[in-house]
């Protein structure tokens, strides 16, 4: 009785480990074939961001600092007022 139930426990964390390295292989796998599309990605988000900043900055840059502040304060005034 006893010697079913260590051997059913063996064969239970024998199958539970391989499916374990079979799972972690197939995802190196997946990793290793997938790498120059995520390196293609990757650089797409990278100028996506530098676009994104470089307008930030140009739309910062062309504003008025004086109407920036007025809107600001006006906008702090009506949220203390409401």
């Amino acid at each position: 009785m006893v010697d079913d139930a260590v051997m059913l426990m063996i064969v239970g964390m024998s199958v539970v480990y391989v499916f374990l390295v079979i799972l972690n292989l197939a995802m190196s796998l997946l990793a290793y074939c997938m790498r120059e599309h995520t390196r293609m990605e990757e650089a797409a988000l990278a100028e996506e961001e530098i676009a994104r900043r470089k307008k930030k900055k140009k739309r910062i840059d062309a504003g008025d600092i004086g109407t920036q502040t007025a809107v600001i304060s006006a906008a702090i005034y009506a949220f203390r007022n409401a």
